[in-house]
C-alpha cells in the first residue's frame, strides 16, 4: 500500500487506511497493570496506553524483528495519557522503542490532552528509532517525563524529540539520567520539522471535488492561524551519559531567529562517535563537562544559538 499511496501522493495518509493491528491497547482506562509477558511481531505498534491515568508496564519484552527485520513498528506507546510507570522492559523493534505522543495537527489540537508524569527506569532499547522518543504528534502537549538506568544498544537515538510545524503543543520538562549507549546514531535529536515528506497532509488534485472518507477529512482540517500549529521544545536535561560507536553526538535544531530550542542542559558525557553533529537556533543550550572523542576530528558545528555554554573537551 504503501508504494501505492507514495505514487498517489497520499503517503500521509497510508497509516490510517491500512488498518494495521496493534498488540495492545489500553484506552480510557485507570490502575491498569501489563507486567512479565511478550510481545513478538506486531504489525503495529506493540503495546499503545492511550487516554489512561496510573497505568504500570513492567517487565515486558518486545521483539518485532524475530527472523529479520520486522515492519515499522513503535515498541510502547504512552499516548496522551499520565501517571504512568515504565520499568523493566526490553524492546527490540523498527521504530521508536519508548514514544511518548500527544495527539497530531488540528484534531490534536481540539482533543488538547497532554502525556504527563511519565517514569521510564531500568529499561533496554535495542534496534529502533529511539530509547525515548517525544513526538512526532505533540499536539495536546508533553511534560515532566523522567527516564534514568537506561541502555540503547544500536538504537537511532537515545533521546529524540521531533515534530512538525502543523502539530503544535509544547515538549516541556524532559529528564534522562545515568544512561549508557553503544552504537546509536545520535545520542541526542531534536528537530521541530521531522520528515516533511510525510507530515504534512495535502489531498492530491486529482481528488478535489470527489467525496472522500471522513478520516481524510480530519487529516486534511488545517491548523487555524498556523502559528498554532509551531511546536516548542524546552527544558531539557540529560546528565551522565557514556557513550561508545555513536554515529553523531548530537543534531540538534530550532527553527528560525523567534522558534528555537530553549535551555537545553547536558551534563558529564563520556562520548565516542563518528563526527560531533550541530546545534543551530538554539536559547540556553548548555554543555558542561562533555568529553568528546570524535573519529573524524570534527568539532561541533555551533550556528545562530544565544547563550550557549560549551564547556566541551575533544580528546
Amino acid at each position: 500500500m504503501r508504494k501505492e499511496y507514495e505514487k498517489e501522493k497520499l503517503h500521509w495518509i497510508v497509516d490510517y487506511d491500512c488498518k494495521r493491528v496493534r498488540g495492545i491497547l489500553v484506552s480510557g482506562s485507570s490502575q491498569v497493570t501489563l507486567k512479565d509477558f511478550t510481545i513478538m511481531r506486531t504489525g503495529f505498534w506493540a503495546l499503545q496506553v492511550l487516554y489512561s491515568t496510573y497505568c504500570t508496564v513492567e517487565g515486558v519484552t518486545i521483539n518485532n524483528n524475530v527472523g529479520g527485520h520486522g515492519p515499522s513498528t513503535d515498541g510502547i506507546d504512552i499516548d496522551s495519557s499520565s501517571y504512568i510507570l515504565v520499568e523493566n522492559c526490553d524492546i527490540d523493534c523498527n521504530d521508536d522503542n519508548i514514544c511518548i505522543k500527544a495527539g497530531r495537527d488540528a484534531d490534536g489540537l481540539r482533543v488538547n490532552r497532554p502525556t504527563e508524569y511519565v517514569v521510564v527506569r531500568n529499561c533496554v532499547a535495542r534496534k529502533g528509532a529511539g530509547l525515548i522518543t517525544c513526538g512526532s504528534e505533540t499536539s495536546g502537549s508533553i511534560r515532566h517525563v523522567l527516564g534514568y538506568n537506561l541502555k540503547a544498544y544500536g538504537t537511532s537515538s537515545a533521546l529524540r524529540l521531533k515534530s512538525a510545524m502543523n502539530r503544535g503543543g509544547t515538549v516541556e520538562h524532559i529528564y534522562m539520567d545515568n544512561v549508557v549507549v553503544d552504537s546509536v546514531r545520535n545520542v541526542l535529536a531534536a528537530d521541530l520539522n521531522w520528515n516533511p515528506s510525510y507530515s504534512y497532509s495535502e489531498l492530491p488534485e486529482k481528488f478535489h471535488g470527489k467525496e472522500i472518507p471522513d478520516h481524510w477529512k480530519v487529516m486534511l482540517t488545517p491548523v487555524e492561524p498556523p502559528e498554532k500549529g509551531y511546536p516548542r521544545f524546552k527544558n531539557v536535561y540529560m546528565s551522565n551519559l557514556r557513550g561508545k560507536h555513536a554515529q553523531q553526538f548530537v543534531s540538534a535544531s530550532g527553527w528560525n531567529d523567534s522558534l528555537r530550542l530553549e535551555n537545553f542542559h547536558l551534563f558529564n558525557f563520556d562520548v565516542e562517535a563518528q563526527t560531533a553533529g550541530k546545534i543551530i537556533y538554539t536559547d540556553n543550550f548548555t554543555l558542561r563537562e562533555i568529553r568528546l572523542n570524535i573519529a573524524d576530528g570534527s568539532e561541533l558545528t555551533l550556528d545562530n544559538n544565544i547563550r550557549l555554554t560549551a564547556d566541551v573537551s575533544y580528546e
